[in-house]
């Protein structure tokens, strides 16, 4: 991919960059937003790649995505000194900080369109929110079109899912941001090793599904005690069915799931909550 290196004109520098990422510019991506219903905000500041305050104050997390976090394994900008100090300079920041950066150059003193996802709040009183920006384009889009964030589905962001995962789709094929990175690369079940309490995509070919009182689990080594394995609760294999996604129909396809990896009774899993974290990528 060629690279073009813009000293000048940041304006049109952005307006490049989400033309070639395929992400709608101009008036007429504006037109939607009256008809969403959003209300108008104004940005202050990001907290981190997914997080952000508005000018009233209010924290809002990004619906639909997650974005690196320091604790993901990435250098910290002490370490970054440290290295460099040893004349290896590393990195130019981690992915956290990327994604930080570039949720705070979209938001930060702009006007926002905000539409609040779901009526919880979180302990740190954060609100989901599908956000726009002033051309009416998905704040959460354009991070994943830049490679700055993964999609992470729940249940009150399933409508959001099919456009998020077309916006990560480019930048994944095009190995862009997080996705060079081998921290967040999809694995294959073999690889997933200890990674527990991390979020993980994991690309790979179930081999058999185990049914159990009340859950379903899709097998992916020969090991049913000991290898990864994606649990389905009866209500969610359910929602799969009707999408034509039963489970026995996917083993030896190649399917792309994502989701925390737990342990279970010494068995690496993904809890599959909403059908929308497990991709089918091979029909």
């Amino acid at each position: 991919m060629q690279t073009i290196r813009w000293v000048k004109c940041p304006t049109l520098v952005a307006l490049f960059m989400f033309a070639a990422l395929g992400l709608p510019t101009g008036p007429a991506a504006a037109e939607s937003c009256d008809e969403a219903g959003a209300a108008a905000g104004t940005g202050a500041r990001a907290i981190d790649g997914d997080t952000f305050v508005t000018a009233d104050g209010q924290e809002w997390r990004l619906a639909g995505v997650l974005a690196p976090k320091r604790g993901d394994g990435a250098r910290t900008p002490a370490r970054l000194r440290d290295d460099a100090h040893r004349g290896d300079p590393g990195p130019r920041g981690s992915p956290a900080d990327a994604a930080s950066a570039a949720l705070e150059a979209i938001v930060a003193r702009q006007p926002l369109w905000l539409t609040p996802v779901g009526d919880t709040v979180d302990r740190y009183g954060r609100r989901l929110v599908a956000v726009r920006d002033a051309d009416c384009r998905s704040v959460a889009e354009r991070l994943l079109a830049a490679g700055h964030a993964r999609v992470y589905p729940t249940v009150v962001t399933r409508t959001l899912a099919p456009s998020l995962y077309a916006a990560e789709a480019a930048a994944r094929a095009a190995v862009r941001g997080l996705w060079a990175d081998s921290r967040y690369r999809p694995l294959r079940s073999s690889d997933v090793g200890s990674l527990y309490d991390t979020y993980v995509v994991v690309e790979d070919r179930p081999i058999a599904v185990a049914t159990t009182r009340g859950s379903t689990t899709l097998v992916f080594g020969q090991d049913q005690r000991r290898d990864f394995g994606v649990t389905i609760a009866a209500k969610v294999r359910k929602l799969m069915a009707t999408a034509g996604h039963e489970p026995a129909v996917l083993v030896g396809r190649q399917v792309r799931v994502r989701g925390w990896l737990r342990q279970r009774g010494g068995m690496p899993v993904i809890d599959l909550v909403v059908p929308e974290q497990l991709e089918v990528v091979e029909p």
